[in-house]
């Protein structure tokens, strides 16, 4: 990512209002805290409500799924963008590396295999919210984490999230019975609701 960008993108700019329309991705201190050597912030797996693992990182709570919005690509009609892809393919590059660190290779999530387990559960809600590549780790013996990629450029929905789910969800091992009921749906207007509720706005 460019050093120049760092500089002047801050809260404002990555979750304010236009960054519904024109385009987002985490600031550098965002990044930062959901790349360090250590692993995520601990604020992350205590989460039980959309809100804030630390002041640049949102979390959103979709039941026993926690979704770390990282990027949106942008309304292709809207006037000003203020995100490119580039941007967005260097962070994702930058998670698989973090995510590498962590806990090794990751493996893919098939999203056109039909199972009845709780992986093919999780599938079936990843089509659902229109994901189109996943990446997938055991972060744990409880704790799996996808990378999810969803949308497309062109009809201005595609994101890039980092999923905290169980491990059960993404783990060959651990697979059990299919779950009901999994909602992993976001849009980047639930990360801007939530930054203007602390300013004490509405939108």
């Amino acid at each position: 990512m460019r050093d120049d960008t760092d500089l002047w993108r801050g809260r404002s700019e990555a979750f304010g209002p236009a960054s519904a329309v024109g385009g987002a991705v985490l600031p550098h201190e965002g990044r930062t805290a959901l790349q360090a050597p250590d692993g995520l912030p601990a604020a992350v797996f205590r989460a039980d409500v959309d809100g804030w693992a630390t002041p640049s990182t949102p979390v959103l709570v979709r039941g026993r799924a926690k979704i770390l919005p990282l990027a949106w690509s942008g309304d292709p009609t809207a006037s000003v963008r203020t995100v490119d892809t580039a941007e967005i393919d260097a962070l994702a590059e930058q998670m698989l590396a973090a995510g590498m660190h962590w806990a090794g290779n990751w493996r893919v999530l098939e999203l056109v295999e039909r199972r009845s387990d709780s992986i093919g559960s999780y599938a079936d809600a990843l089509r659902t919210a229109g994901a189109t590549r996943v990446d997938c780790w055991t972060y744990s013996h409880e704790v799996g984490l996808s990378l999810v990629w969803a949308g497309r450029a062109d009809a201005g929905t595609a994101s890039l999230a980092l999923h905290v789910v169980p491990a059960s969800w993404v783990s060959e091992p651990r697979a059990g019975k299919p779950v009901k009921n999994i909602d992993v749906r976001w849009s980047w207007h639930d990360v801007v609701g939530l930054f203007e509720h602390d300013r004490g706005f509405s939108l």
